[in-house]
């Protein structure tokens, strides 16, 4: 269900039925004011219009994200599995741990840390599985991505711009646990086994940034290969340093939306790392983005 657009809905037809509403209310209203008969059928038909599109808009919130994952999966010929987003669970850590050690190195959080993480925000951690039916009703689920979207606190973005923490030592009380408490999203720790997992979990994250995108909130990242910073640098990211600088590699960065309004679909859809390890570049599975760093 993709809720911008099921909001967009239930909006547009609640306004579209108050219109409606008052277009059919001639008789009563006339008895108050006198108003062309023209000015009724204007609000009824403008009424009856807005309730179409937000009919319309409510089918689009149910399969929006179910043809996006079939059209990724005839593109890179997965017809035969689907593609579910989960958030991960303290059971899930261990094996999450083990997958950031094996293509980020030693700069990830450590169990425990996400563990914090994830009792101050349930969905800091999110894990996309390939789901397969093998024969029968039996079925394999394989961990194919993962990514982190954290909500800081204002503390943490104090912390984060004054170079104390980094995105692999946010503490339990760096993580907003509500949206009141949420200054900015940090993300990060973006990885993919395999092609298709890659555009599914690019999907899932550009889902998962978006209601801080439309809320105006800054996003925070560290660009960690050429490619990331390529992207960071187009998107307007700036140095947290001094707000100016063009995005190094290594260095936080942010991207604040109050005046770029123009950035925020393109920065969503394009959120891209390049660059793999000589492991990746034999395997040719795994990816990581670059502009989404620990």
């Amino acid at each position: 269900m993709n809720k911008p657009l099921l909001n967009g809905a239930v909006a547009l037809c609640t306004i579209g039925g108050a219109v409606f509403a008052v277009g059919a209310s001639e008789i009563a209203i006339a008895k108050v004011i006198s108003l062309p008969a023209r000015t009724f059928e204007i609000l009824l038909f403008t009424g009856a219009l807005l309730v179409g599109i937000g009919l319309c808009l409510l089918l689009m919130s149910f399969i929006v994200q179910p043809i996006r994952d079939a059209f990724v999966r005839v593109v890179y010929g997965d017809l035969n599995s689907r593609y579910t987003c989960v958030r991960a669970r303290r059971n899930d850590l261990i094996g999450l741990h083990d997958l950031y050690t094996d293509y980020f190195g030693s700069d990830v959080p450590s169990v425990e840390l996400m563990k914090s993480w994830i009792s101050r925000c349930k969905t800091a951690l999110m894990l996309v599985h390939r789901v397969r039916q093998n024969s029968g009703l039996a079925t394999s689920q394989q961990l194919v991505g993962s990514f982190k979207v954290l909500p800081l606190t204002t503390d943490a973005v104090r912390a984060l711009e004054g170079g104390q923490i980094s995105g692999s030592t946010f503490k339990a009380e760096h993580i907003a646990s509500n949206k009141k408490e949420t200054a900015a999203v940090y993300v990060g720790d973006v990885v993919a086994t395999s092609q298709v997992g890659r555009g599914m979990v690019l999907a899932h994250l550009n889902a998962a940034c978006t209601p801080a995108v439309k809320s105006g909130l800054p996003i925070y990242a560290r660009p960690l290969t050429h490619d990331g910073l390529r992207v960071m640098t187009k998107h307007g990211f700036v140095q947290v340093l001094d707000g100016t600088s063009r995005p190094e590699i290594g260095r936080i960065c942010k991207l604040e939306f109050g005046n770029q309004s123009r950035h925020k679909s393109a920065y969503i859809n394009r959120l891209k790392r390049g660059g793999r390890s000589k492991r990746q570049e034999a395997e040719s599975a795994t990816v990581r983005d670059g502009a989404a760093g620990s």
